[in-house]
């Protein structure tokens, strides 16, 4: 589970709405080499919220736009936001939304779950140190194609023995 250079996937949930954010800072915090991380949380109303550091979302997105129509002359301002905000509905740069969803229904009230893309060499360091902050580490996997393919490294996932 240590390969140099290699990524892996590494699933945990907390059973705290803050658990997940405050394991992504202990990760950070130890110098653990991360790619895209998703938070994922469900409310105490039982609805799915999450977010991700390599999904840009629509106001990221409209921001880019608008201040490429300040340096770009004759495109309209309004115009490049639109636009931006619009690249960012149809194109989602992280791990797919439906997958993240649906990891999310599967959580408890007031609970949360962090899906991270882990340094292989860190991997068994990351996944202590998810344990240690309370966390339930569900397994890693090893990511061989673009971090965007959690569905299928959750298929080959490794549960912590």
């Amino acid at each position: 589970m240590t390969d140099d250079g290699a990524r892996h996937i590494l699933v945990a949930n907390f059973n705290t709405r803050g658990g997940a954010a405050l394991a992504v800072d202990q990760l950070k915090t130890a110098s653990i080499k991360l790619g895209n991380v998703a938070l994922v949380v469900r409310d105490e109303d039982g609805e799915v919220e999450f977010t991700e550091t390599q999904d840009w979302g629509v106001g990221k997105s409209a921001l880019v736009g608008a201040i490429a129509g300040l340096l770009l002359p004759g495109v309209g301002t309004i115009t490049l936001a639109a636009g931006g905000a619009l690249a960012a509905y149809f194109l989602d740069l992280g791990f797919p939304d439906t997958l993240l969803k649906q990891l999310g229904e599967g959580l408890t009230v007031n609970s949360s779950m962090v899906v991270a893309v882990v340094d292989g060499a860190s991997t068994g360091r990351a996944a202590e140190l998810v344990a240690a902050g309370g966390g339930t580490v569900l397994g890693t996997g090893q990511v061989t194609g673009q971090d965007s393919d959690l569905a299928a490294v959750l298929e080959t996932i490794r549960r912590p023995s």
